[in-house]
């Protein structure tokens, strides 16, 4: 709301002259009028100021977007960024078959779960599995896997288990995210990669990725 045109002193203020129970009436000393008339001023815009903040539009980082986790265009945003690192996980996971060898692939499923983002940040990411029924080489191809992983800055970490030799596991992540494995078996070989973690109420992301099942989204709304 803009102030009107008087500009009216805080309700603290006093009157200049107050009647007493005895019928007297007190003045206050006397004052130059520019002074009284810029004190006016001051509390006007005091008052002024103080309405105003009453409606302040919530301020928002340009590089971050809004501060509120539930603004229908920072889920949107954070949708696309999901969706994309849903495609390139699919590509990473396609350079890993190729590297390989020649056997065929079929995935298993797409699926969402919770993720740590960093910076004690809550998320989402998506999680994919692929599987193959064909042999492999067991040392050969973890180590192909291994070095290509790791020429992608993953950390690696191999597991063997004595008692079941036809059995190699490679796990990896990238800073500490981004879980990806391949556990190649004699009796057949898989990949299960986890995207990287999309910062988000988890909530609201699921309603504007699945609105038939968490509802609709949020509808932008009048911070006023």
């Amino acid at each position: 709301m803009m102030p009107s045109g008087r500009l009216d002193s805080p309700a603290s203020c006093r009157c200049v002259g107050c009647g007493t129970a005895s019928g007297r009436v007190n003045y206050m000393p006397h004052k130059p009028k520019s002074r009284i008339k810029a004190s006016h001023i001051l509390a006007g815009l005091f008052c002024a100021a103080l309405a105003l903040s009453a409606c302040t539009p919530t301020t928002e980082n340009p590089m971050t977007g809004s501060s509120n986790p539930s603004d229908p265009d920072t889920v949107k945003a954070q949708v696309e960024e999901l969706k994309q690192a849903l495609k390139d996980l699919h590509a990473f996971k396609t350079e890993t078959q190729k590297a390989i060898g020649p056997q065929k692939w079929v995935d298993k499923g797409t699926r969402n779960s919770a993720c740590n983002a960093g910076d004690g940040r809550k998320g989402v990411n998506y999680s994919v599995m692929s599987q193959t029924p064909d042999p492999v080489d067991l040392e050969a191809s973890v180590n192909v896997v291994k070095t290509f992983w790791e020429s992608k800055g993953f950390t690696t970490r191999v597991e063997t288990n004595p008692l079941d030799p036809g059995l190699i596991r490679l796990y990896a992540n990238q800073n500490g995210g981004n879980l990806i494995s391949f556990t190649a078996n004699v009796k057949g070989s898989g990949l299960e990669m986890d995207t990287v973690c999309v910062g988000g109420d988890q909530h609201e992301i699921y309603k504007e990725l699945y609105p038939e099942i968490y509802g609709t989204p949020s509808s932008p709304g009048s911070v006023c």
